[in-house]
């Protein structure tokens, strides 16, 4: 580009032409051209647009959004802006080079990526979609997601943490702290946090539409016609509730506003019902009633719920009370209470009727998730009937991952939202800390900030202290992970005639398990236990075969992790492996006489190929083999 071929041309045709230039053509060779261009190349405008053009996502303390509506545009400095999230993109870029290259550091490099939020994510979200022809395409893709989803759930706990914050009102936030929970099974999808307030947003302005005379309506007139108008809308309960009343979705709030059938339970029915209604200028909040939750409605100061002005200003105000799950109408007062006495509720019960706080619906949600995770785990014995497969159907995802990841959300927001001068606050803490460990350690960073201070004022403040370690000691497990994440590779050779006749199998073949018929993808062998990675699971059936002299864990499991039960050494050989029947646990150890190689690629699961990305780079369908990244541990395979 010169100057003379374009010195004729007014200066708003090339701000016009300057909208599809790339910026960095802009900053390396348009602003060099010339004095005019420079100035015109440089307009606050421009960068403005440039700005939103090249970023969806943004960081909540870049203001982004309130700076476009900004009515002094031109004093914000957006080319500053955008070279800053250029700057961080590369630096994103590099720290996940390094994670594909090496595994020294993988978790301490991913940390901070996360660290960087939704600034993250546009770069994220390109890599998650890697074509083809990427060397490397299923680790990038694989390690692209981890690092998206871990920033996602960071965000939900941060919105869990803020719930005793002071000066919070109790009964506020309550479509954020539900919505927190889809934030852990949302991946690449666009119904994160700001998709569900702005469809909630987007229902009250479209019952304003629908019902103009709304702002005469008596507050019980208007209640009503919201449930009537919400319900017909199909956005309370569910099809055929005998049969998918426990679907893990039912317990999802964005997936209930997403789905087209928008399923949901009691208590996501009338979170939004309540959400909407405040939206409307009405005081609704979620009553935890033991049955299923219901929605509450109070009338307005010095008002009736009918619109009359009250006879006696310092009585309690009036309350009305709907089961947005089932029905159009109100439910009296009376109705709920003989509800109580039938459920055994004779003492205590008003504490029922009242609006519940947003941390104890939290943690009625996080119980409910529980129970669908529990009872989808029960149908694991009829693994791919259409109620198992329903059961866990969300959508997008691994079906099984998502069923560990709302149990883990589930765990987080339990520990985030009860209050830590309660004794029963580390109830399930052990359990917490062994899910983080094994399967999602990228989440240290989370752990770390919101999790830890946490932690030590329960520990600094419990009447009956006692040393604390293992999976009872937060800290000491964040140190684990550091420490493992900071080792050399362990190599493995093959250095002998004698090892290459007595290890027959190789990195990345994929085998069927001879008694149990899962398929597997081998990422680690060792002529005797020991040498094998560290940390690792025993399956229940191999446990039992191959060292007999030791119970299982209850769960079927065996943890191997150094200073947390390591077996001695044995004389066999021994792989670890990536199995479909287990996708969160990638250490999975199996005997060599349990392997049957298989050739044909259509038997891999597609889940399976997506998961093998944390050990491998791509799959060759000629060789029915995963080319190995973990060639610093085994490099003659």
């Amino acid at each position: 580009m010169t100057s003379s071929s374009l010195d004729c041309f007014p200066d708003e045709l090339i701000r016009h032409i300057l909208l599809y230039v790339s910026p960095e053509d802009n900053v390396l060779n348009v602003q060099s051209v010339s004095r005019r261009f420079y100035h015109i190349a440089n307009e606050p405008l421009l960068w403005r647009y440039l700005c939103r053009s090249s970023f969806t996502f943004w960081r909540p303390e870049h203001y982004f959004f309130a700076k476009l509506s900004d009515p002094r545009p031109t004093t914000i400095e957006w080319k500053k802006l955008w070279l800053r999230r250029k700057r961080q993109n590369h630096l994103i870029k590099r720290l996940l080079d390094e994670i594909l290259t090496t595994r020294y550091r993988q978790l301490r490099n991913l940390q901070r990526i996360c660290q960087f939020g939704y600034d993250a994510k546009d770069f994220l979200l390109e890599q998650c979609h890697a074509d083809e022809s990427h060397d490397d395409v299923l680790a990038r893709r694989y390690y692209a997601n981890s690092a998206l989803d871990s920033i996602h759930r960071g965000m939900a706990v941060e919105v869990w943490s803020k719930c005793y914050e002071t000066g919070t009102d109790p009964y506020s936030g309550l479509d954020r702290a539900l919505g927190a929970f889809d934030m852990f099974v949302l991946h690449d999808q666009p119904q994160d946090l700001e998709y569900i307030l702005s469809t909630l947003d987007a229902l009250a302005h479209r019952f304003t539409q629908e019902h103009p005379e709304h702002e005469i309506m008596s507050t019980r007139q208007k209640a009503l016609a919201l449930n009537r108008w919400l319900r017909a809308q199909n956005l309370m309960g569910m099809e055929n509730e005998t049969v998918n009343y426990h679907n893990l979705r039912n317990c999802l709030l964005g997936h209930a506003l997403s789905d087209n059938e928008h399923p949901s339970l009691p208590i996501i029915s009338s979170a939004i019902f309540a959400s909407v209604a405040e939206r409307l200028g009405m005081s609704s909040a979620c009553c935890a009633f033991p049955s299923h939750v219901h929605a509450s409605v109070k009338a307005p100061p010095g008002m009736t719920l009918d619109g009359d002005v009250v006879q006696d200003p310092k009585a309690e105000p009036e309350t009305m009370y709907l089961n947005p799950y089932k029905w159009d109408g109100e439910v009296t007062l009376d109705e709920l209470r003989r509800a109580l006495v039938e459920l055994g509720w004779t003492q205590g019960s008003e504490v029922f009727l009242r609006a519940s706080p947003v941390p104890i619906i939290v943690l009625r949600t996080a119980a409910n998730i529980k129970a669908a995770t529990s009872r989808i785990q029960n149908l694991a014995d009829r693994q791919g009937e259409p109620i198992e497969v329903e059961a866990k159907r969300l959508r997008a995802g691994h079906p099984d991952i998502n069923v560990e990841a709302a149990k883990y959300a589930s765990m987080w927001a339990e520990l985030m939202v009860k209050p830590v001068a309660s004794i029963h606050w580390d109830h399930n803490l052990e359990a917490f800390l062994h899910s983080f460990a094994m399967s999602w350690g990228e989440d240290a960073w989370i752990v770390r900030k919101y999790l830890l201070p946490l932690y030590e004022n329960f520990v600094a403040s419990s009447r009956h202290a006692r040393n604390r370690t293992g999976w009872e000691n937060v800290r000491e497990i964040l140190n684990m992970l550091d420490n493992l994440d900071g080792r050399e590779a362990v190599v493995s050779r093959r250095y002998t005639q004698e090892m290459q006749e007595r290890v027959r199998y190789r990195i990345g073949q994929v085998f069927r398990h001879k008694r149990y018929g899962w398929i597997g993808i081998i990422n680690g062998w060792a002529a005797g236990s020991a040498g094998l990675p560290v940390p690792h699971y025993l399956d229940g059936y191999e446990d039992e075969v191959q060292s007999p002299t030791t119970s299982p864990r209850s769960s079927g499991d065996r943890l191997h992790s150094e200073g947390f039960g390591l077996r001695p050494q044995l004389a066999r050989v021994f792989y670890t492996c990536m199995c479909s029947k287990r996708p969160k646990v990638d250490r999975l150890r199996v005997a060599q006489n349990s392997i049957e190689i298989i050739t044909d690629p259509d038997l891999i699961p597609e889940s399976l190929k997506f998961l093998a990305g944390k050990y491998f780079k791509r799959f060759d369908r000629e060789t029915c083999t995963f080319v190995s990244n973990i060639k610093e541990s085994y490099p003659d395979d």
